[in-house]
């Protein structure tokens, strides 16, 4: 499959988003529709979100998150490898709703197509833009700040989010993460702050992850 550039709104197209599930079940080699839409999701949303909120945490704007005005590139094995915004909010207490409009159409079908229930994949958006947020402004050097932004921005987007999470580990701020990839359903073993482990396990992992940064 040749590389591809779509709009935005192909994320919300019931036969791309088929596509994208049906390429996501060979990649991981499961017969699970809902096993491959949540990892795809998974992987997507961090992808989408790194490239709608760096711009919020380096220069205080917000890009416009209308599908839109997005473009989408698609890679050669079918993944969505990075999302371009076309425009900017005219004030960042905007983007919560704008946020939420947008996902609410990429997700409910998601949801119809791969049969995933919504919870699971708002439980993945809170985390994606948790990591996106933290990992941007620990770059910047204030850890703190993307902690506070992280809970500024999924508190305004409304019902159906849990709340961003996080733990302290040796002094630094790190995601708790209140979803599940299922990449353990895909015979992969689950990452480090996986919700379904022994919590003496997840923190010994979680502290072994932290030397890292």
């Amino acid at each position: 499959m040749a590389d591809r550039v779509l709009p935005g709104t192909a994320l919300a197209d019931p036969v791309e988003m088929a596509r994208f599930v049906a390429d996501n079940r060979r990649r991981w080699s499961t017969s699970d529709g809902r096993v491959a839409g949540t990892l795809w999701w998974y992987s997507t949303s961090s992808v989408v979100l790194t490239s709608l909120l760096v711009r919020l945490a380096e220069i205080d704007l917000a890009a416009d998150p209308s599908l839109e005005r997005l473009r989408v590139h698609i890679g050669e094995d079918g993944r969505v490898m990075n999302v371009h915004p076309t425009g900017l909010l005219a004030d960042t207490e905007e983007l919560p709703a704008a946020l939420r409009s947008s996902l609410d159409a990429v997700l409910g079908t998601l949801s119809s197509v791969s049969g995933v229930r919504l919870p699971p994949l708002w439980a993945l958006t809170t985390d994606a833009i948790a990591n996106t947020l933290l990992r941007a402004w620990r770059e910047l050097g204030d850890a703190s700040k993307g902690v506070a932004q992280a809970e500024w921005l999924v508190g305004g987007m409304g019902t159906g989010l849990p709340p961003a999470r996080f733990v302290t580990i040796e002094g630094k701020p790190l995601v708790r993460r209140v979803s599940c990839c299922l990449i353990d359903r895909a015979g992969f073993a689950p990452c480090a702050s996986c919700p379904h482990q022994d919590p003496a396990a997840r923190h010994q992992r979680m502290l072994e992850a932290s030397r890292h940064l």
